[in-house]
C-alpha cells in the first residue's frame, strides 16, 4: 500500500495548541490512550514515532483518529504537515502496535488524583450518555484535566456548561488544587 492510500484530515479543536488528526482507518483497539510523554507512550511504535517530531507535547488517541497538543512555535501549518506525513508513513508500513494502554502515574499522589477523576467521570457519564454523547478522561497535569467530549457533547455548545458547572465543581469539591477543566 502506498501513502497515498492513507487518508486524514486535521482538525481544530477547542484548545488552540491541540489539532485532531482524523484517519480512515483504526488507529486505537480498545479503550482510548492518552499520553503526556514519550515515557508513557514507551510501546506504542506510532506513538513513540509522534513523540520524537518536535514539538508534540501530548496525545490523546481513540478509535480512527489522535489529538495532538503541541507545545512550540511551529506554525500549525507545518506541525500538522509533519505529523501527517508520519502517520501515513507509520500506517502503510503497517506495523503495531500503534498505541499501548499507559500506566497511571508512578507517584502515588498523582495516581490517586487520578483515580479520583476518573470516578467522578463515571458518576457523571450516564447522564452525558443520556443526550447520545460520552466524555472520557484524556490527562491530568498541573491542576488541569483535560478530557474528550465524544458523539453529540463533541462540539455542543452546553457541553461548556456540563465541564464548568457540572465536572469542573464536583471535582473541586474533591480536588480543591484543581484549576480547570478542558476539552481537547
Amino acid at each position: 500500500m502506498s501513502t497515498e492510500d492513507v487518508y486524514i484530515t486535521a482538525n481544530p479543536t477547542p484548545n488552540p495548541d491541540a489539532l485532531k488528526f482524523i484517519v480512515d482507518r483504526q488507529l486505537v483497539d480498545g479503550e482510548p490512550v492518552s499520553y503526556n510523554s514519550v515515557e508513557e507512550a514507551t510501546g506504542g511504535l506510532l506513538a513513540e514515532k509522534l513523540f520524537a517530531f518536535e514539538g508534540v507535547k501530548s496525545m490523546f488517541a481513540f478509535q480512527n483518529f489522535v489529538t495532538i497538543t503541541k507545545d512550540g512555535d511551529q506554525s500549525w501549518q507545518e506541525f500538522a504537515r509533519g505529523i501527517g506525513k508520519i502517520l501515513r508513513e507509520h500506517i502503510s508500513g503497517g506495523e503495531r502496535p500503534n498505541f499501548v494502554a499507559a500506566k497511571l502515574g508512578e507517584a502515588g499522589e498523582d495516581s490517586d488524583k487520578v483515580v479520583i477523576i476518573k470516578q467522578v467521570l463515571d458518576e457523571i457519564r450516564p447522564m452525558v450518555a443520556q443526550d447520545g454523547g460520552n466524555i472520557v478522561f484524556a490527562g491530568y497535569n498541573d491542576g488541569v484535566v483535560s478530557v474528550f467530549m465524544q458523539g453529540s457533547c463533541s462540539g455542543c455548545p452546553s457541553s461548556t456548561v456540563t465541564l464548568k458547572a457540572g465536572i469542573e465543581t464536583r471535582l473541586r469539591e474533591l480536588l480543591p488544587e484543581l484549576r480547570e477543566v478542558v476539552s481537547i
